[in-house]
Order: C-alpha cells, then sequence, then structure tokens
C-alpha cells in the first residue's frame, strides 16, 4: 500500500511537471476579458456612476504609492491572528507599523507578537493585491502604460522573492496538506492567485520578454505546482481549483486548466457535484461560506470561457438563486454556522454583476436595483456589466420557504421571519445547534443567531461555537454532537405556517422535539426533550438585550459556560412573561420538578474591524428530569403590521 501510494505522488508529480511544461501558441486566445467586455468597461467609466469608480480606484493606486512598495522577505502569517485577543476586534493596520499593532478598545500597542507581526504581512500582501487589481482595471479603461508598468514592478518583486519564501503553515512548521509560500495556508495563497493571475495576462501586452519570463519562472509556475499537490474535500478546493485555472489561463496552458476542472475527486466538476445541495446550497450551510467558495467558482467559469468552455450549469444558476428566499426584508441574512454576523446581499452585488450577464433572468437585475437602494454601484465589475437597472424595482414578495437539504425551515408573514434549522452539521464549520431558533420581525432580530468572530480569538471556541451561544437547548453542560435532524412536516400558509422537527443523535439517548408556528406577528414555540434517564436540560432564548425578573446573583450555577458572566437565578414558579423592544414573550415550563430561570451577559453580536461587539444576554430555562416540555409565546412588536 505505502509503495503504491508514492508511486501515485510520484505519477502526479509528473504529471504536474508536463503541465507546467506543455504551452499553447495561439496566445490571442488566453484571456480574461474580450474585447466587446472591455469596450463596455471603457463605456461605463463615463457615465455619472462610472466615473465615481474611476476615481475610486485612482484613490486606492495612489494611497498605495505613499507607502514602501517592496515586497516582504519574510513569509506572511494567518489574517486570523491579526486580533485583539481580549476584545475579539481587528487591529487598525499601519504600513509604517510591522511588529507593533494597535486595538482601539484597548488603547494600546501589542508589540513584539511573532503571529501578530506574521499577520500584518498578511495584510500586506492583500493590501498588494487590491493595487494589482486597480491598476489592471485602470489599465484597460485608460490604456496608459503607467498602470501595466505598476503591476509588472510589483509582481517582479515578488517572483523575485516568491522562490525563496519557505512552505509553512499558521504555526510557522512543516509543510502540511494545507500549507503556503507567501501565506501560512495554501486558501489565502489561491485567492491571491486568482487575481494576480488576472493582473499579469492584462499587464503582459506591455511586459518584455524577459519580464514575462521572470514572473512566470519565479511566481506563477512555482504557486500553481503547489496548488496542483494541495487537496482539500470543502471550500478550499474549490479556490484551489479557481486559482489553478486562471493560472493555467495566464500561462496559456491546457493542461492546467484541465486538471482544475477534471482533476478526480478534486476537479471543479466533482466538487461541484459532491458540495453543493440541489436545494442549491453550499454544504457548510452558512451564508458567509456559500458566497465565499462561489466567488472562486464564478470566477473559474470565467476564465474558462476563453477555452470555449460553458461552466454556466443549472447548479451554478441556483447558488445565486437560492440564497434570494434567506434574505431578512432588509437584504442581511441569518448568520447560521460560521461566518460574519449581518452579512448583507449588497455586499455580494459585484458577484451578480456578473451572473446578470450570464443568465437571462431578470431577478438578477432586479436583486442588483434593490441592493443600489442601499449603496452606490461602486464596484469594477459594474463597469464590465454596464447595463442600466430597472428604476421601478420590484420588491421581493417573499413566502414561507423550506431547502429540504440544507435542513432549514422558513416561516414568513409578511416581513415577519422566522428560522428552524434542523439539517446536516455543516462540518468544520457547522455549529453544535440541531433544532436552534432565528426570529426577526421586519425590521431587526429578536433571537438572532450570532455566528462568529475571526478563528483567531479565544471567544470563537469558548463560545460562539457551543451549544449554549444558540437559542436551542444544551444538555448536561455539553455541547451538542454533530447530527442530522429530520423534518416531520412543514406547512406553509398565507399568514406563517407550521414547522416540526426532530433530532435523536444530538445526545446520546435524548430525542429533541420542536413544533413551531407563526400565524401573523405571534409565535408559538413547543420544545421537548425526551430519555429513560434524568438531564438537566438548558432551554435557551439568545436575547439582544437584558430583562430583569428578580433573580439573585449565583456565579456558580453556570460554571459549564465559562464566557457567561454576571448570572443571576430564580426559581421559576408557573410561568415567566418579559417585554422585549420588538416583543413580548412568555414562557411556560409543564413540569413536577424544580424549574429556575437564569439570565447573564455573554459576547454577543461579534465585532466589525475595528469596532468592539455588542453584548447578548443568554436566557436559561433549567429542567433536571427525564424529560423538558416548553412552551412559549412571542407576539411581535414592529411598524409594518
Amino acid at each position: 500500500m505505502k509503495a503504491q501510494y508514492v508511486y501515485i505522488l510520484f505519477l502526479f508529480g509528473v504529471l504536474s511537471f508536463q503541465a507546467l511544461s506543455c504551452y499553447a501558441q495561439q496566445d490571442k486566445d488566453y484571456y480574461f476579458y474580450t474585447p466587446e467586455e472591455i469596450q463596455t468597461l471603457k463605456k461605463s467609466a463615463t457615465t455619472r456612476w462610472g466615473k465615481k469608480i474611476v476615481a475610486k480606484l485612482q484613490d486606492e493606486i495612489d494611497n498605495r504609492l505613499q507607502h514602501s512598495m517592496v515586497v516582504p522577505s519574510v513569509e506572511g502569517g494567518h489574517g486570523h491572528h491579526y486580533f485583539c485577543p481580549i476584545h475579539n476586534t481587528q487591529f487598525v493596520f499601519d504600513w509604517e507599523s510591522p511588529d507593533a499593532h494597535y486595538c482601539q478598545a484597548c488603547g494600546k500597542k501589542w508589540e513584539n507578537v511573532d503571529r501578530y507581526n506574521w499577520a500584518w504581512i498578511n495584510v500586506v500582501h492583500n493590501e498588494n493585491l487590491k493595487f494589482l487589481k486597480a491598476n489592471m482595471y485602470m489599465y484597460l479603461i485608460t490604456g496608459k502604460k503607467i498602470y501595466a508598468e505598476h503591476i509588472i514592478r510589483l509582481l517582479s518583486d515578488y517572483a523575485a522573492k516568491y522562490p525563496g519564501y519557505i512552505e509553512h503553515d499558521r504555526e510557522r512548521k512543516a509543510t502540511t496538506a494545507y500549507s503556503g509560500r507567501m501565506f501560512a495556508q495554501s486558501l489565502d495563497e489561491a485567492v491571491w492567485a486568482i487575481d494576480a493571475a488576472r493582473a499579469y495576462l492584462v499587464a503582459s501586452e506591455v511586459m518584455t520578454a524577459d519580464e514575462k519570463q521572470q514572473i512566470r519562472e519565479g511566481y506563477l509556475k512555482i504557486c500553481a505546482n503547489m496548488l496542483l499537490n494541495r487537496s482539500d474535500k470543502g471550500n478550499w478546493q474549490i479556490w484551489h481549483n479557481g486559482a489553478i485555472a486562471s493560472l493555467g489561463v495566464a500561462l496559456k496552458n491546457d493542461s492546467i486548466i484541465h486538471l482544475a476542472l477534471k482533476k478526480p475527486s478534486l476537479g471543479y466538476e466533482d466538487m461541484l457535484e459532491k458540495n453543493v445541495y440541489d436545494d442549491g446550497w453550499w454544504n457548510e450551510g452558512s451564508i458567509v461560506y456559500h458566497f465565499y467558495p462561489l466567488r472562486s467558482l464564478l470566477l473559474t467559469a470565467e476564465a474558462v470561457r476563453c477555452r470555449r468552455i460553458n461552466l454556466y450549469g443549472k447548479k451554478l444558476y441556483n447558488m445565486f438563486s437560492a440564497p434570494v428566499n434567506m434574505l431578512y426584508p432588509d437584504l442581511t441574512f441569518p448568520s447560521q454556522n460560521d461566518g460574519w454576523y449581518g452579512t448583507s446581499l449588497v455586499s455580494q452585488a459585484s458577484l451578480y454583476e456578473i451572473v446578470s450577464l450570464r443568465y437571462p433572468d431578470p431577478l438578477f437585475k432586479n436583486l442588483l436595483a434593490l441592493c443600489y437602494r442601499k449603496t452606490e454601484r461602486n464596484s469594477p465589475e459594474a463597469l464590465f456589466n454596464g447595463e442600466t437597472l430597472p428604476e421601478d424595482v420590484r420588491l421581493l414578495d417573499l413566502k414561507s420557504y423550506l431547502f429540504p437539504n440544507l435542513g432549514v425551515g422558513i416561516l414568513r408573514s409578511k416581513n415577519n421571519m422566522l428560522v428552524v434549522k434542523y439539517g446536516p452539521s455543516g462540518g468544520l464549520h457547522g455549529h453544535p445547534d440541531k433544532l436552534t431558533l432565528t426570529l426577526h420581525n421586519g425590521e431587526s432580530e429578536v433571537f438572532p443567531d450570532l455566528g462568529t468572530p475571526a478563528y483567531g480569538v479565544p471567544d470563537c471556541y469558548t463560545w460562539y461555537r457551543k451549544s449554549i451561544s444558540h437559542s436551542t437547548v444544551t444538555i448536561d453542560g455539553k455541547d451538542q454532537l454533530p447530527s442530522t435532524g429530520q423534518l416531520i412536516y412543514f406547512h406553509p400558509s398565507s399568514s406563517g405556517g407550521k414547522i416540526k422537527v426532530c433530532v435523536d443523535s444530538a445526545y446520546k439517548n435524548v430525542k429533541m422535539l420542536r413544533s413551531v408556528s407563526l400565524v401573523g406577528n405571534k409565535l408559538e414555540d413547543k420544545y421537548e426533550c425526551i430519555s429513560d434517564t434524568e438531564h438537566t436540560y438548558d432551554y435557551v432564548l439568545i436575547l439582544k438585550e437584558p430583562i430583569e425578573f428578580g433573580g439573585i446573583e449565583d456565579t456558580s450555577i453556570l460554571k459549564n459556560y465559562e464566557r457567561i458572566s454576571h448570572v443571576k437565578q430564580k426559581k421559576l414558579q408557573g410561568s415567566l412573561q418579559f417585554a422585549l423592544s420588538n416583543a413580548t414573550v412568555s414562557i411556560q415550563v409543564n413540569s413536577n420538578k424544580e424549574v429556575y430561570v437564569i439570565s447573564g451577559v455573554a459576547p454577543g453580536i461579534p465585532p466589525s474591524g475595528t469596532q468592539e461587539g455588542k453584548n447578548v444576554y443568554p436566557l436559561i430555562i433549567r429542567v433536571k428530569d427525564k424529560k423538558m416540555d416548553i412552551v412559549t409565546q412571542c407576539k411581535l412588536k414592529n411598524k409594518l403590521i
């Protein structure tokens, strides 16, 4: 077996070398943008909104040129390490401070910490990529050689240093299946390469033969070979493939492109088949980790058009249309599993600019028009699109909806929206929160799902990825096991509907059932747990504001949940009623045993950039029994109903 494995590695190495050594002769058949698209770009740049994009690109270039253009000679670290470990906030990037990093919440600089210094280099590389892209667009728009020369100068410096970078992982250790060279992981390497390849090919028309050779040999080939020898089952491989395909186009090499698309089990086609559900969702179950690989899938499809390969099929279409049915009225999404809280469709407008050109569906143009009611049309991708968007924007008339493969049921009554999650775990980016509930009243969330902060901060693992940080049930103070629930029924109606789901493998020998109905602005939630043995059931609602119920402080009662502070508890007699700014809530516990109501303060809405996050206030109903039976009624308050 070992000898066979070595032979496979040897054979793949030979194939990789051959792929990097074969060159096609028809240079004009390799491009990222057609002449027609470039003409549209130039025409769009003269419009009122297009001129603002051009000015923004020029500002990015001018601002970058104010700082050293020398590429770091030391390998970069992990971007998620560029965060304060106390406040979870991102450090304020300073070009002149590579070894002292300022946290606004602390009011101090964190000095001489290697992981922060290496992460600073990661930021530099990403700022350089923005510079490359801005110059690429400006060269295409204006034809001025100075922009191409900026690209040539920077890529030449990278090509001079890239061969000397040592492959390494996040901890600066030896090469692993996920390590990179410029960055600490091959994922970041691929994200950088997918756009750097475009900048190279655009600028190559004014390069000398020596400049082309230096960049090809010093960067493009080495990066392609490294990524060809990386493998993953999830979104990393999607990015590997996107970068490999783009590098293949830049190197004018069909063998590399073929490997990106057709490599068994790892190529574009197999990865799409294995990881995209029939209901349109990426299988990691997060809106962030849906759009993240989707960007690479789209850029891959764009890259291989020059080889007369059409990847614009049904699955790619479904991935762009499916998220519409998950939208809150304000065009944000529930933050299920890993991902940034408050992710908005508006932030994905640049992708929909491309998609609206490739699929003749008015839905996509209408989505763009909706996005641009909230922000300016300000992405370079809009210049390639150039189409006039409808002025009579059609508001989305969304109904209750079921994603059967993702395992998410959505009940809607006008702008009120309830989300119940029961499906597959989501793998590495999943959270242990089966049967969790998220509620939005059309204006704000009542019970939020918090998503995650950066992975480099402790709270990611001590709080956000815990069962207790979600509006579901935690048993015996332990996280749920990875599990998949089942749908018992889903009955949508014009005024909301009903859904019932269950899971019997989140905890050993415990069956958990949740049945929820939404009628108008009234929610009823019945949560049951059944077992043959006694357990401590903690029914949780994550609140965005504190409530007062007359409890007394008891720091020991939640000792299993280390990130909940200011703990209060009270024995519950009968039911509990309280008012929030956007709802009134009543909780009835059906039990003959002692029941306690507990509250506390915990990390909440995750930080955004350098802004500190907001707290949440977990409300816990604790029952010690063989079963738990809790009914919660919620009346939503808003201006729309």
